[in-house]
């Protein structure tokens, strides 16, 4: 498909030109420049990709303050997605640009409603996280100008996207070494999705260790083996085990791993998350860490230095490696090597479109996770750090302090500080909380993308007793909370400012469940999104004397928008 000679010598392609190329109306051409609808897919593959090849983009002036630099994380609810928004929010602050944010999902897939909505926001630069764009996208975005880098993608990119990564297998293969100059031999790890190239070089990391020292890391029967590392037919027990980077999975991999016989002395791990989940499968055995095992996360996001004991782990420059692709896509926005974004990443190839990889590096943070083999007996009964609940009455009254309050806020467009707020104070909960092994995640409309909501950020404290005050509620009160509400079964405790709530409850409330449902819903579903938001637009068109009120005049959509969720779940209504 080749383009006219005037295209060829240099000339500025016109639309007319490209249309005829294409063999459709200058009309259609537009359609497909502005991301809108009526396209058929081959015609809309053919128009980009002559758009693209003739470097045709609908430019006008350079953004200045106040556009956009997009991001797109995996989820939003992820310390590693908070470190990322960090980092890309701190540089477009710096250069004048407002952040715009959309959380993707775990298939890591951009979507037909994303492209069209980036197409009309046009920002003047895009991060992603995990993203792996298709052709046909990468096209659409190199045809409007608009620059793209990766931070940590999930497979191998093509050669032409520029990257930003971490020092991977030299990670992994750190923590490995490090049990083993501790004295260990029986090493076991939990390795994270293989199709995740961060994954698979981690675990090659850690086998090359392993074989340099003279051992070997054989998988369980479900764990296939990264291609080019083969596993030896006389190598010593099972100590491999493929799990998805998250805290439950993390203690099931453990428990797998801590069933074999000898049990393992130490645990490797894919993330951070994976490694909590260790420490829960430890405790639940009655094993104590480091001195009857020891365990090595991956990332250093801030639960790892919250969690009890303190967790030994990887550290990955997550926000770093965040301010570094939103530099390098910054300076692909403003003509790399044409002098104009000298000042935005100094880093960076000298030549406009130079394909650009980078590696950080990845350094050992040594805590209390880890020790030499054979401390420990094993005898030990695990710590008790709560008195059971059977043991305490909980309150069988409703305490409002303060009393009923009037609505005062009404509803602001999606901002993406709110997710750096919650990173903040969960940060605070888990350090006031000490030992007290709790879970905390973002909830309420804030935690939402895209969805317009009251400028109050909403937490859930999931604790072992609801009962046991002392052990939560004074920690809180104790870091600057103020007592809200006390209900059975439910604690309220709000910033003076009362921007920020942190809702309390006992693990295994159906509350929470209720409460992960409905955000979880609403960030996957545009169509019940925007139903609720409808719902609250036309609630807060009137006036409400008691906040509760307004809350519970929501129930209906909030029931029909979860019923919806349980069916697609397939859960019990």
């Amino acid at each position: 498909m080749s383009l006219d000679p005037a295209e060829r010598s240099g000339s500025r392609p016109t639309l007319e030109s490209i249309a005829r190329r294409a063999s459709v109306s200058p009309a259609t051409v537009s359609k497909v420049l502005n991301g809108r609808p009526g396209v058929s897919g081959p015609t809309r593959e053919r128009v980009e990709h002559l758009l693209a090849a003739s470097g045709y983009a609908q430019r006008d002036t350079p953004p200045g303050p106040g556009s956009l630099v997009e991001l797109v994380v995996e989820d939003l609810s992820s310390e590693w997605s908070i470190e990322i928004v960090r980092g890309v929010e701190s540089v477009a602050r710096e250069h004048g640009y407002a952040l715009s944010l959309s959380a993707l999902g775990p298939d890591h897939a951009v979507g037909e409603d994303w492209i069209t909505g980036v197409l009309h926001r046009r920002p003047a630069a895009i991060v992603l996280q995990f993203s792996a764009l298709t052709a046909g996208r990468r096209d659409q975005l190199r045809a409007r100008g608009i620059p793209f880098t990766v931070v940590d993608p999930v497979g191998d990119p093509p050669a032409d996207v520029p990257v930003v990564g971490a020092t991977n297998t030299a990670g992994g293969a750190a923590a490995t070494q490090h049990l083993l100059d501790l004295g260990h031999t029986h090493i076991a790890a939990i390795a994270g999705p293989l199709d995740m190239a961060c994954a698979v070089d981690r675990l090659v990391g850690h086998r090359a260790a392993l074989a340099a020292a003279g051992l070997e890391a054989r998988p369980t029967a479900a764990t296939p083996v990264p291609s080019g590392n083969p596993v030896p037919s006389g190598a010593p027990e099972p100590s491999v085990v493929v799990a998805r980077f998250s805290r439950e999975d993390g203690e099931r991999a453990a428990r797998e791993l801590l069933a074999a016989d000898p049990r393992p002395t130490a645990i490797v791990t894919g993330n951070d998350l994976q490694a909590l989940g260790v420490l829960d499968a430890a405790r639940s055995l009655g094993l104590r860490v480091p001195e009857d095992l020891s365990v090595v996360g991956f990332d250093d996001v801030a639960p790892a230095r919250w969690a009890r004991p303190a967790l030994t782990t990887i550290r990955q420059p997550l926000q770093e490696m965040a301010e570094r692709a939103t530099r390098m896509a910054l300076r692909q926005h403003a003509g790399a090597g044409a002098g104009s974004g000298a000042g935005v990443d100094e880093h960076a190839g000298d030549a406009p479109g130079e394909p650009v990889r980078v590696e950080l590096a990845t350094t050992l943070v040594v805590r209390d996770s880890t020790a030499a083999p054979g401390v420990g007996t094993g005898d030990e009964p695990p710590v008790r750090d709560h008195v059971l609940a059977d043991e305490r009455r909980d309150v069988t009254t409703v305490e409002i302090v303060g009393g009923p309050e009037a609505l005062r806020v009404g509803l602001h467009e999606y901002d993406p500080a709110w997710a750096v707020t919650f990173a903040e104070h969960r940060e605070r909960i888990l350090r006031a909380v000490g030992q007290l092994d709790v879970r905390v995640e973002h909830i309420g409309s804030t935690s939402v993308p895209g969805l317009a909501a009251k400028p109050i950020v909403d937490l859930v404290v999931v604790v072992p007793d609801v009962t046991d005050e002392s052990a939560y509620l004074e920690p809180l009160l104790g870091a600057g909370y103020e007592l809200r509400v006390r209900e059975p079964g439910h604690r309220l405790v709000r910033t003076p400012a009362r921007d920020v709530h942190v809702h309390v409850y006992e693990r295994g409330a159906t509350a929470v469940t209720d409460y992960l449902l409905l955000r979880d819903r609403l960030r996957s579903d545009p169509d019940d999104r925007a139903l609720y938001e409808q719902t609250k637009r036309q609630l807060l068109s009137g006036t409400w004397d008691d906040m509760n009120d307004y809350a519970d005049a929501k129930t209906d959509v909030i029931r029909a928008v979860m019923g919806r969720a349980r069916a697609a779940a397939a859960l019990p209504g």
